[in-house]
């Protein structure tokens, strides 16, 4: 008899055991999945700029992604062990208003801010207004960048993905990064509170 009574609690613990005890069903943004992978910068495929305004930077550039406002382009790109971003005037394409360069961390450093990282930071102004931050991983590449002027870009090439930063409509936020990592890195800066580079 005594018997009995134990043998529902032990199948109980056993499916319990077996398949897991977990309140919701969706997967959260910020983790990926187990065996989930992103593809590193160095993976990407690349793109032309027009007129090689990279042509004085040393390294192995890659051009990553380029972002046409009204009256600027932004060109993003990865170098060997490193991430930059080059803003030009759009009438003048050796006019150089802001160009950000950052290493990505060594082992152990860096900030977690978003997936796909960790990620160093860098940051500047140009003239006439504009700004921009940039946090720069081996996965992704995470831009503010506020152009002087209202609205978004006119055309945008490459793997990224855009948004206007919320309170802020005059400042995009630009992922660059294979499909896997802009997705998450989109789901956590959908999140209030979601960090800033």
């Amino acid at each position: 008899m005594a018997r009995n009574k134990w043998t529902p609690v032990v199948g109980a613990a056993l499916i319990l055991l077996f398949t897991g005890c977990e309140g919701s069903d969706s997967p959260d943004p910020e983790s990926p999945s187990v065996g989930t992978r992103v593809s590193p910068l160095a993976e990407l495929h690349t793109i032309s700029a027009a007129g090689d305004p990279l042509a004085d930077v040393q390294g192995a550039v890659r051009v990553l992604a380029e972002l046409q406002y009204t009256q600027s382009r932004l060109i993003a790109y990865s170098n060997g062990e490193s991430c930059g971003i080059l803003v030009l005037a759009d009438n003048d394409s050796k006019g150089k208003r802001i160009h950000l360069v950052s290493k990505w961390p060594a082992e152990g450093d860096g900030s977690n801010v978003y997936p796909a990282g960790p990620y160093n930071s860098a940051s500047g102004a140009g003239d006439a207004g504009t700004w921009a931050s940039m946090l720069c991983s081996k996965n992704a590449m995470v831009i503010e960048y506020a152009p002087g002027e209202e609205g978004g870009p006119k055309q945008s090439r490459g793997q990224i993905a855009v948004t206007s930063v919320p309170n802020d409509r005059a400042t995009s936020r630009i992922v660059i990064g294979d499909s896997g990592a802009r997705r998450q890195i989109e789901g956590k800066a959908k999140r209030p509170g979601a960090p800033t580079p």
